[in-house]
C-alpha cells in the first residue's frame, strides 16, 4: 500500500491520469507550481526582522497564497489563526481581502507576537474568540489549523458548511496526527464534497456538487 501511494502520488502530482480539467489545472499550476511571487521574498524578511521567521511553514504558507491568489477569494475564515505568519500570505494577494481570525481570547495582541503583524494585515482582519455563527455570510475560503487549537471553540465539519458556499474551498492543516488525520479522512468520505486533494500534510477540500466525486494524492 505505501509503495503504490507512493506512485501514485508522484503520478497525480504531475497531472499524470488526472482527467477533470479542473483538478489537472490547480494540480499543476498551483499545488505544484512553481512560479514565484514578490510576496515569497518579502514576507519572510518581514518575519526574520520580528522575530517570527521561526513560525513559517513555507510550503503551507505559500500554497496558502497561492490557493487564495488563484480563486480570487475575498472573504476568508481562518480558524486558530495563532502567531499570524500564515494570515499574512493569506491577505496579500489583495488589498480587498478579509479575513475573520479565531484566536484565543479574541484579541490579536493575544500573544505579544500578533501585534507585531503589519498594520495593513491587521486592518484587514477581525480577530473573534468563538466561531461565526451559522447563518453569517459565508466565507470564500476556510482554513482550519489543527496544530495549536487548544482554547478555541468546538468545530464541527456541519457548522464549517453553514458557513460555506458551493465554490467555498477548505484547507486543513496539519493532517498528520491522529485526530487531525480522523477529521480530515471524514471530509473525504463525506459525499458532500466532490474534490479532495491530500498534499501530504496539507488537505484541500471543494464542494462544488457539479463534480464527480474524487480523491487525489498529490
Amino acid at each position: 500500500m505505501g509503495h503504490f501511494r507512493w506512485w501514485l502520488r508522484w503520478k497525480q502530482s504531475r497531472g499524470h491520469g488526472v482527467h477533470s480539467p479542473f483538478a489537472f489545472d490547480l494540480i499543476t499550476n498551483v499545488i505544484s507550481g512553481q512560479h514565484d511571487y514578490s510576496a515569497f521574498q518579502d514576507l519572510p524578511r518581514y518575519f526574520e526582522t520580528f522575530d517570527l521567521a521561526r513560525y513559517a511553514q513555507p510550503r503551507f504558507n505559500q500554497l496558502s497564497f497561492r490557493l487564495i491568489n488563484y480563486f480570487k477569494a475575498k472573504r476568508i475564515l481562518e480558524i486558530n489563526a495563532a502567531e499570524g505568519v500564515n494570515t499574512c500570505y493569506l491577505v496579500a494577494p489583495s488589498s480587498d481581502i478579509r479575513c475573520t481570525c479565531v484566536v484565543s481570547g479574541g484579541d490579536r495582541e493575544h500573544t505579544g507576537i500578533t501585534k507585531m503583524l503589519p498594520e495593513d494585515v491587521v486592518s484587514r482582519c477581525e480577530y473573534v474568540a468563538t466561531m461565526p455563527p451559522a447563518g453569517s455570510e459565508p466565507y470564500d475560503a476556510i482554513f482550519v489549523n489543527l496544530k495549536e487549537h487548544e482554547g478555541l471553540q468546538e468545530f464541527s465539519i456541519d457548522s464549517l458548511l453553514h458557513l460555506s458556499h458551493e465554490n467555498t474551498f477548505w484547507v486543513i492543516y496539519p493532517i498528520s496526527s491522529t485526530e487531525s488525520k480522523q477529521f480530515w479522512t471524514a471530509i473525504v468520505k463525506d459525499r458532500r464534497f466532490s474534490n479532495t486533494f491530500d498534499r501530504r500534510k496539507i488537505g484541500i477540500a471543494f464542494l462544488r456538487p457539479s463534480f464527480y466525486k474524487m480523491h487525489y494524492w498529490v
